[in-house]
């Protein structure tokens, strides 16, 4: 074979190889993750739907599932829409921005409603979903700490921990890439997200607590999908804790629509929860007086006759 030929054709197999192993290096399991990851954090997508649920041998099913919405032009301004479900099911309406969040006063009636409780304040309570919660002036509901632009800026940050990852933990599965932690690596995770901005309006003993708690469980298992378009994210959670058996699942979908506009609440519809009660008190007194006049009206006509 002449020599020309020789290294002519080594050439185009090194070529190849060389080619083929810079392929590979660009498109295994773990890049590929870690690039469908970085897509949806940096993604201008302002459409999410999630659910949340919790199982397990010695529990009932609980789930939060819902729709969170970005203003597609002030996108701090979000609109969050869930359904807490434990045995019953409560509907909660959320808007917030980086300086306030609102609770919607339809809360009220949503769990009047969840209660079966058909009587006169659950139809009088209707009259108060017009109006708006400020998260500052209750204690019930911790929105008051919900600050969007924050939360884009954390899963920035975590994008990060999952490139130092063996690549051995991830795999390529029918709806994307996935990678797979053991205890330790969650520890890790707790660690890091601690650092967060957000995690750190969590106190450190309540960290250190979350991570000595994953001691007890046994056959930990926690993967996490990330869809090739970068509009999936899926996690998987179980272990047995005293032989029980527990599992968590989380699902998030996201879409962009440019259109999309997220208004706060106007302020003459912020109410404190003393207004909100005062506005109750007085449509109670309206209905029972409205009621009772009824009721005389009719016992009038009666003695007429």
């Amino acid at each position: 074979m002449k020599k020309s030929i020789v290294i002519g054709t080594t050439a185009v197999v090194v070529v190849a190889v060389a080619g083929g192993g810079t392929y590979m290096a660009l498109h295994t399991p773990k890049r590929q993750f870690n690039s469908s990851l970085t897509k949806m954090t940096e993604s201008k997508d302002n459409i999410a739907d999630f659910r949340v649920k919790v199982s397990g041998d010695d529990m009932s099913a609980k789930s939060i599932s819902g729709k969170m919405k970005f203003d597609a032009k002030h996108k701090n301004n979000m609109d969050l829409v869930m359904n807490v479900t434990d045995k019953q099911t409560q509907k909660m309406h959320i808007k917030a921005n980086n300086n306030h969040a609102y609770l919607s006063a339809s809360y009220v009636t949503n769990t009047l409603q969840a209660l079966k409780y058909s009587g006169a304040a659950a139809k009088i309570s209707k009259s108060l979903d017009p109006y708006w919660l400020s998260a500052s002036d209750t204690s019930s509901y911790e929105t008051s700490k919900l600050k969007p632009g924050k939360v884009k800026s954390d899963t920035s940050t975590l994008t990060e921990w999952f490139k130092d990852l063996d690549g051995k933990k991830f795999e390529k599965v029918s709806d994307g890439y996935k990678v797979n932690l053991n205890k330790a690596d969650m520890k890790r995770l707790m660690t890091k997200i601690s650092k967060t901005k957000s995690g750190k309006d969590i106190p450190k003993s309540e960290w250190k607590e979350f991570k000595s708690s994953l001691d007890d469980i046994n056959g930990l298992k926690f993967g996490i999908t990330t869809g090739k378009s970068g509009h999936l994210l899926k996690m998987n959670f179980s272990g047995k804790e005293d032989g029980q058996l527990g599992r968590v699942t989380f699902n998030l979908n996201t879409k962009r629509d440019d259109k999309l506009r997220v208004k706060m609440p106007a302020a003459n519809k912020i109410k404190s929860e003393s207004e909100l009660s005062s506005i109750l008190q007085d449509k109670m007194a309206d209905y029972y007086k409205s009621q009772y006049d009824n009721a005389s009206s009719s016992a009038s006509s009666s003695l007429d006759i």
